[in-house]
């Protein structure tokens, strides 16, 4: 075999050892993961409020400028994209399972694309059981267990491949077994992100509630963490302690935008009272429609572009203008030092 048949790039149509043979060569090679290169601003939420009790992260002296991310400096340019510079990535994270997470995700993303006319992607980081798949009516392969086969030399073109393509954006989906989850991990995520952000405009990610390395390596890599609750007791006790956390690890608060999903008429604790037990103020309230977003996800189109003119849609799209402007960063700085430094150093 010829040195360039030994260094062509593996396809994603291989058998699945390519992929268990790239991750053992990965690991063999060790050495520490590098940083995904310097991000866009964080949108700037919340600043005229008072924050008050134990919102007020500590001030994170900065570090060294951080390692970039191997990737191909000039990939092929595959898609139009509007905006110069690294793309924006918007978390979508919670501290309680079933609370809505998902369809937020691919309803922000779709309005992104739709309604400011940004390259999209939705990158699904529930890696044992997500359904962003589902959600854009894709089948389960190709996943991102693919893109491993080939991440020690990812290119544009090879990640594209490996996205589904729905309602003008590009899908990332979950592996389509939950034992496969596991061959992913947080270097891979680096890899995989510094390269979305220079293919696209804005990247959508849907976490776990568990802050495993994987969420936590998706949370530090954002411009902006829409955190999502409901109005039931649990969940407000898990949002209080996830803010909490957040706080300790530094995440100022101006890249947090919290949303109530799912509020009803019938319970008790009121928009005030919430806010008094999360110590952190409402960004914005999504209706309940159970009925509309169930038609949604069989259908496999999202709401916000099935019906945008609702009210439910409307308020999509003010959170989707929260994910696409890159001008509402407070200071426009960003601090170099990650938070999982805190989080396991």
């Amino acid at each position: 075999m010829t040195d360039e048949q030994s260094e062509a790039p593996v396809t994603r149509e291989q058998n699945g050892d390519a992929v268990v043979g790239a991750i053992a060569d990965q690991s063999a090679q060790g050495g520490e993961s590098a940083r995904a290169p310097e991000e866009a601003p964080a949108v700037s939420l919340n600043n005229d409020v008072e924050l008050v009790d134990w919102y007020n992260p500590p001030t994170l002296a900065e570090d060294a400028a951080d390692d970039e991310v191997s990737v191909d400096s000039k990939p092929v340019q595959a898609l139009p994209r509007r905006n110069e510079g690294p793309g924006r990535v918007i978390s979508v994270i919670s501290g309680k399972a079933g609370t809505g997470k998902s369809t937020i995700a691919a309803n922000v993303a779709a309005a992104v694309s739709k309604n400011h006319g940004l390259t999209t992607a939705v990158v699904d980081l529930s890696l044992q059981f997500g359904d962003q798949a589902l959600m854009f009516d894709c089948p389960s392969s190709p996943s991102m267990v693919d893109v491993l086969a080939n991440i020690d030399a990812l290119t544009g073109d090879f990640l594209l491949d490996c996205m589904h393509r729905a309602s003008d954006l590009r899908i990332l989906s979950a592996p389509p077994s939950p034992e496969l989850a596991d061959l992913v991990d947080s270097s891979h995520l680096q890899v995989i992100l510094a390269l979305l952000r220079v293919l696209f405009d804005v990247v959508v990610l849907d976490t776990t509630s568990h802050l495993s390395d994987i969420t936590l390596e998706a949370m530090d890599s954002s411009d902006v963490l829409l955190v999502v609750a409901t109005p039931y007791l649990p969940s407000v006790k898990d949002t209080k302690l996830l803010l909490k956390t957040l706080s300790d690890l530094g995440v100022p608060a101006r890249k947090l935008a919290t949303v109530l999903n799912r509020p009803e008429a019938g319970i008790k604790m009121g928009l005030d009272v919430l806010e008094a037990n999360l110590k952190f103020p409402i960004t914005l309230e999504l209706p309940h429609v159970p009925l509309a977003l169930i038609e949604s996800v069989t259908d496999g189109i999202p709401h916000v572009l099935q019906k945008p003119g609702s009210d439910w849609g409307q308020r999509i799209a003010a959170l989707a203008d929260i994910a696409a402007n890159p001008t509402a960063a407070g200071d426009g700085k960003r601090t170099k030092r990650g938070f999982l430094g805190l989080a396991r150093g």
